[in-house]
């Protein structure tokens, strides 16, 4: 796979929250820990193939100079004012200047070490390294290795496993990595950081070794419960969250009594929609990326368009944690108005190794909450793509497919022929349409009408699997500078949603994914096929009145001769769905939706049931 990418920045709320251990080397007084002016007792080299220039480097503001990061601002640690160190991978690789990737004066990719001074740890019977770091991952890996040898032999612990590529840490990370097994004991201990990869930078800074923490949770890896990120809100009705993580014991002592705790968050990440929580009775020092989960789950069908986050926190039980920061973990997902997708924007560019020909693809589905009258079509698909810095978009020809999942496919799709390509018999084809570039921008979004290979709308099925796919060819040029990406994202994390981000090689066969992960920017909208009933409820099932609106919203009513389940569907001439409300039981029903964001023109209000619509139009005039 070769990658593409913009710089995915982060903000971050200034603030330094430890709590007290032991230090045994370094501390603020002490410049070979804080980096105060210089490196001073340390030492860099280079490990790779760069002519031995790609090394570590001082750097007074605590920022990088590469071209594609130089806006992306500075670490923010303790003592930040007088300077840190930094493996500056995008200015060794480009010098700072644009298109000039593979120019400068160490290209990528390349390999280097921040050594240590030599520490005496003979008096140490548990050793950790703490250290703050602002790290953002175009395609690289970290480790910290250790000798106690002069440097003949090295233990490597690796670090920022958990940071996709595409994104990275907040600017005041703050890690500790226990090194006892290597370190404690020992008279002649030495550590280096080692950046080794492509792309963006590792800056470090306030460097200690301290005891190993009696009390140290980490949340590791919380479940992605979504389905997708983007969900319109007529889709949604049945996506069940249910929540789950794997959570470690970094400390020297047992837990007893740690508390799991998931959290849905309203738009203005305070007000707390849904909570639930489990306990585990006992984590012992050895207990590493233990699966834990809570017993209730949660459906969104309730919840307005908009954005909304997940807070997950993993804490002991009355003694503080030493380090706070990995309690926490929040994420978040969206309602729209029309629109699916599987990633909030765009922040790099992939596509398959050695100029091959491949097909990336998105999941998407329907709900079982429709009724039989409810109509969906597929309206337009929603994609980017990335060039190199010699290819243009401009002439450049895809295929956009979209494929329904057979129903026979299991949910964990054991039993998917993953051989043959587009022609697998676990899909089956709706529509495969060329599309051919003219005039648009690498990294920024365009969208295409969709239609069948009849050249009509595509009508969605309920409680249906889709897959939306778009099919890139060879390259017929060597060289990456010419290439074509597929923009994509590596936000979100999928594992436990099978065949969510698949792509297909150009030997026809399927993969759950890239090997990272990364979700093509490969979007899809909905709108309603119809504007007619084709099979009209009575007149007075529905009434709108004032018509034309009043006071920023309309008002209608809903009535049956029994109790009824009805959806309620608002949308424009067009047919793009605005507002959609399943409501149970309606017998005589008085119901208002906010018009506010509504331009003057008009509308429609559609009541569907198992029995037939009733579809009404009302103006807005502002």
């Amino acid at each position: 796979m070769k990658r593409l990418g913009t710089l995915l920045l982060m903000s971050v709320l200034v603030g330094f929250q430890l709590n007290a251990q032991a230090v045994l080397w370094g501390g603020p007084n002490d410049p070979n820990s804080t980096f105060a002016n210089g490196l001073g007792a340390w030492t860099t080299i280079e490990l790779g193939s760069s002519a031995g220039k790609a090394l570590w480097t001082y750097s007074a503001s605590g920022t990088s100079k590469g071209y594609y990061s130089d806006l992306s601002g500075s670490i923010i640690s303790p003592s930040s004012a007088d300077g840190a160190a930094i493996f500056d991978s995008d200015f060794l690789d480009n010098g700072g200047i644009a298109d000039n990737d593979g120019n400068g004066s160490a290209p990528a990719p390349h390999k280097g070490a921040l050594v240590s001074p030599v520490i005496d740890c003979s008096t140490f019977s548990s050793v950790s390294l703490a250290f703050y770091q602002y790290y953002q991952n175009y395609t690289s890996s970290c480790t910290i290795e250790v000798t106690s040898d002069e440097g003949k032999t090295w233990t490597s612990f690796p670090v920022n496993e958990e940071v996709r590529y595409g994104t990275g840490t907040f600017r005041n990370n703050k890690r500790v990595v226990d090194i006892t097994s290597a370190a404690a004991l020992k008279s002649k201990m030495q550590f280096r950081f080692v950046f080794e990869g492509d792309g963006y930078f590792w800056t470090i800074d306030d460097v200690t070794l301290i005891e190993l923490p009696d009390n140290d949770l980490a949340l590791i890896t919380p479940y992605y419960f979504p389905f997708t990120y983007a969900q319109p809100k007529s889709q949604i009705c049945n996506d069940e969250f249910k929540f789950s993580t794997t959570v470690s014991n970094l400390g020297k002592s047992a837990q007893k009594n740690a508390t799991f705790k998931v959290e849905i968050l309203d738009k203005d990440r305070t007000t707390v929609l849904f909570t639930d929580e489990t306990q585990v009775a006992n984590m012992d020092p050895t207990d590493d990326n233990i699966t834990i989960k809570t017993n209730k789950t949660f459906i969104p069908n309730n919840l307005d368009f908009g954005k909304y986050y997940i807070r997950w926190t993993f804490n002991g039980g009355n003694t503080p944690d030493y380090n706070p920061n990995d309690n926490v973990r929040t994420d978040s997902f969206e309602i729209t108005v029309n629109s699916y997708s599987r990633e909030p924007g765009i922040r790099t560019g992939v596509r398959a190794n050695e100029r091959t020909a491949f097909v990336v693809a998105s999941q998407y589905r329907t709900p079982n909450c429709w009724t039989n009258n409810d109509r969906f079509k597929v309206t337009n698909v929603e994609m980017a793509f990335a060039v190199g810095r010699k290819a243009r978009i401009n002439g450049y020809t895809t295929n956009i497919g979209f494929y329904k999942i057979k129903d026979e496919v299991s949910p964990n799709f054991l039993n998917f022929d993953r051989e043959k390509g587009l022609a697998s018999t676990s899909i089956e084809a709706i529509a495969n349409q060329a599309f051919t570039g003219t005039n648009e921008s690498s990294f920024t979004l365009f969208q295409v009408p969709l239609k069948n290979d009849q050249g009509a709308d595509i009508e969605l099925a309920a409680n249906t699997r889709y897959f939306l796919t778009c099919s890139h060819p060879e390259e017929p040029s060597d060289d990456p500078d010419s290439w074509h990406f597929h923009a994509a994202s590596l936000e979100k994390n999928y594992e436990g949603h099978p065949f969510a981000v698949p792509v297909i090689d150009n030997e026809g066969y399927w993969l759950e994914s890239w090997p990272d992960g990364d979700a093509p920017v490969l979007r899809l909208s909905i709108g309603v096929i119809t504007k007619t009933d084709d099979h009209p409820l009575d007149e007075s099932v529905l009434n709108i009145s004032p018509n034309p609106v009043q006071n920023n919203e309309v008002k209608f009513n809903i009535k049956f001769g029994k109790a009824t389940d009805a959806n309620i569907t608002l949308f424009d001439m067009n047919g793009k769905v605005l507002n959609f409300e399943p409501r149970k039981s309606v017998l005589n029903q008085t119901i208002s939706l906010s018009t506010l964001n509504l331009a003057s023109g008009e509308y429609f209000i559609r009541v569907s049931t198992q029995e037939g619509t009733k579809t009404k139009m009302f103006s807005v005039i502002k």
